[in-house]
């Protein structure tokens, strides 16, 4: 290399006084000092050399003498984003793709620039990829969009709800104005909706009601009382059957959605919006699940399961789910029967 054609760097590494192992030794304890992983490829995917902190992300020797390939080391799927990144740059064009590593701290997710390195003659001899660790970045998206899908969550929920509040106070006013035109009834059809909004309102709060103790939730609560709570409102319509049981103070929540929902849904389309409908309940505890069952009849008919679930549904789904249970749905021409299933733990 002719004096004049030297940069710093070249002054710096390949000093007149400088040895071949000291120079090498210098370029490496460079190489080694970033937190970058660093590595050179081949263009047909072969290692050729990496920095100590490539070697420590892809838990590769230090002393190894590379030549193995580079795709395996990666996680599998991003295999293919990495293998459209490799050849391009073997084309002679900058590539980047992001991926992910698995350490003892965890997962690790890395941004990735292959830059082709080319000879003189304008040929791509070599490939240099740079990898930045982005996790703490990654991470941090990741939860700024979690809370934004939950925020959309709670909106949803809360225009649900709100609509659902016209159409069950609706039903309500019928039924009530039912009851109260019956022969035997010793109340008016307002005291009657009075009666029923106030346990609607009990319902609502056995429904919504926290899962931590400390707030005076109690650690057990008989199922039966659940039930009959979140459904009082619809009075005898409603029949309920099945064994004692005691429920976790933390499955609450989880059977008050579920009972209600399908009760708001019931009164909206189902038995409960006719004069003849009816629902029963029943419930059994075995030594490996609760299930309870909700069954309709008298109701308009039903030619078939619906097109498209509700977002109330959906969301009761995702709840039960959460606690290890399952719905399944039954959409019988006399009327919905809905088994609610969940694990043997929720029983006390």
């Amino acid at each position: 290399m002719a004096e004049s054609d030297e940069g710093p760097y070249a002054r710096l590494v390949f000093s007149k006084n400088r040895s071949y192992a000291e120079a090498y030794a210098l370029q490496k304890a460079m190489l080694d000092a970033t937190p970058d992983c660093i590595k050179v490829l081949s263009v047909g995917g072969q290692l050729l050399m990496m920095n100590k902190a490539g070697c420590l992300a892809l838990n590769v020797p230090e002393d190894s003498e590379f030549g193995l390939p580079w795709l395996p080391l990666l996680a599998q799927d991003v295999h293919p984003q990495a293998m459209e990144a490799l050849q391009q740059a073997g084309q002679g064009r900058t590539a980047r793709f992001f991926g992910k590593s698995l350490s003892p701290a965890g997962v690790r997710y890395w941004d990735n620039l292959l830059t082709p390195i080319t000879d003189a003659g304008g040929a791509v001899s070599s490939i240099l990829c740079v990898s930045r660790d982005v996790t703490a970045k990654t991470r941090l998206e990741t939860e700024l969009q979690e809370a934004i899908e939950r925020e959309k969550l709670l909106s949803r929920e809360m225009q649900h709800r709100i609509k659902n509040v016209f159409s069950v106070v609706s039903g309500l006013i019928y039924i009530a104005e039912k009851e109260a035109a019956e022969v035997s009834a010793a109340h008016t059809a307002t005291h009657i909706l009075r009666q029923k909004l106030g346990a609607l309102a009990r319902a609502s709060d056995a429904a919504f009601m926290g899962g931590d103790s400390q707030d005076g939730q109690p650690s057990e609560v008989d199922l039966q009382a659940v039930v009959g709570s979140v459904l009082q409102p619809y009075g005898d319509r409603c029949a309920l059957a099945g064994n004692p049981v005691s429920i976790g103070g933390n499955t609450l929540t989880t059977l008050a959605l579920f009972l209600h929902e399908l009760a708001t849904n019931s009164i909206k389309y189902g038995a409960l919006s006719a004069d003849e409908g009816n629902v029963r309940v029943r419930w059994a505890a075995s030594g490996e699940a609760l299930t309870i069952t909700w069954m309709e009849t008298g109701g308009p008919p039903i030619s078939g399961s619906p097109g498209r679930q509700g977002f109330g549904s959906d969301m009761v789904d995702r709840i039960v789910r959460s606690a290890g249970g399952s719905i399944q749905r039954t959409w019988r021409t006399e009327g919905l029967v809905a088994d609610l299933m969940l694990p043997a733990s929720t029983v006390g």
